[in-house]
C-alpha cells in the first residue's frame, strides 16, 4: 500500500522518509504539494504492474529541495521549483512533465464583486496570496499588479485552507486546486494564462528514472489533464 506523507515542516518531511525500511521493492518520492490529488492515480498502475510501494512525501517544493541538497536519499523528485536544487542535483536525468497556471479564487457563495486581477489591489478584501519564496508565490508576483495581500503563506495548500474555510474573500491559486476543492470558484481567467508553473521529475536513481518515462506516457498525460493540468 502506497504511504502518503504530508510535509508540514522540513524536519517531518526528513524523518518520514528516513524512517522508512528501504528495500528493492520501495521507492521513494518527494513531491510538490500542488500534485497531491494527481499523483496517487498516476502511480496508481505502475504500482501494482511492478510490484513495489512507492512512499511519497508531499511539500513546498523550496523545503523539500533543501532536503535534498543535504543528501536525503529518495529516488525522485517532482517539483514546481527546479532552480531551488543544486545545479549539480538539478543536472542529473530532468524532464517537464506537466505545467499549472494561477487563478484568482473565492469562498463559494462570495458576494464581493471581483472580476479581474485589479482586485488584488484592494483594500476592502481580505487576500492571501503564497509566500515569495515558494512557486505560486513567484508566479503570483509575475502578474504586474501592485497587491495588498493580508496573509503570505507557505503553500498553495494553505492558501487554499483560508479560502474554504472563509478566512479570506480573495486568493491567488492554482487552477488544478480550484477544480478539485468545490467549496472554491476560479474567478480569473477563463482559459489559461501564464504566469506559468512547470513541473520537472529530477530522477535520482534507475528507480526514479523508470516512473519517469510512466509519466510521460499516453495514459498518464491523459490523468494529467483530467486534473486541470497543462500537459507538454
Amino acid at each position: 500500500m502506497k504511504k502518503l506523507c504530508l510535509l508540514l515542516a522540513p524536519l517531518l518531511g526528513w524523518i518520514c522518509i528516513s524512517c522508512a525500511n528501504h528495500s528493492e521493492k520501495e521507492i521513494s518520492i518527494f513531491a510538490a504539494s500542488s500534485l497531491i490529488e494527481v499523483l496517487p492515480v498516476l502511480l496508481e498502475t505502475y504500482e501494482t504492474k511492478e510490484d513495489v510501494e512507492i512512499n511519497i512525501v508531499y511539500g513546498g517544493s523550496n523545503h523539500l529541495a533543501a532536503q535534498i541538497n543535504d543528501g536525503a536519499p529518495i529516488d525522485l523528485f517532482l517539483t514546481a521549483d527546479v532552480e531551488s536544487l543544486n545545479s549539480s542535483v538539478s543536472k542529473v536525468t530532468n524532464f517537464v512533465f506537466a505545467s499549472n497556471y494561477i487563478v484568482l479564487a473565492t469562498p463559494m457563495g462570495s458576494k464581493e464583486n471581483i472580476s479581474g486581477v485589479m482586485d488584488l489591489s484592494r483594500t476592502d478584501l481580505s487576500i492571501a496570496i503564497c509566500a515569495q519564496e515558494v512557486p505560486c508565490g513567484k508566479a503570483t508576483e509575475g502578474l504586474g499588479v501592485s497587491i495588498i495581500a493580508d496573509t503570505y503563506e507557505p503553500s498553495v495548500r494553505a492558501v487554499m485552507s483560508r479560502l474554504t474555510l472563509g478566512e479570506v474573500d480573495l486568493g491567488v491559486v492554482y487552477a488544478t486546486d480550484v477544480i478539485s476543492e468545490p467549496r472554491v470558484v476560479s474567478i480569473w481567467p477563463d482559459s489559461p494564462q501564464c504566469p506559468c508553473v512547470n513541473y520537472h521529475g529530477i530522477a535520482l536513481t534507475p528507480k526514479g528514472r523508470d516512473i519517469s518515462q510512466h509519466l510521460t506516457e499516453e495514459t498518464a498525460q491523459t490523468i494529467l489533464s483530467e486534473h486541470g493540468f497543462l500537459t507538454p
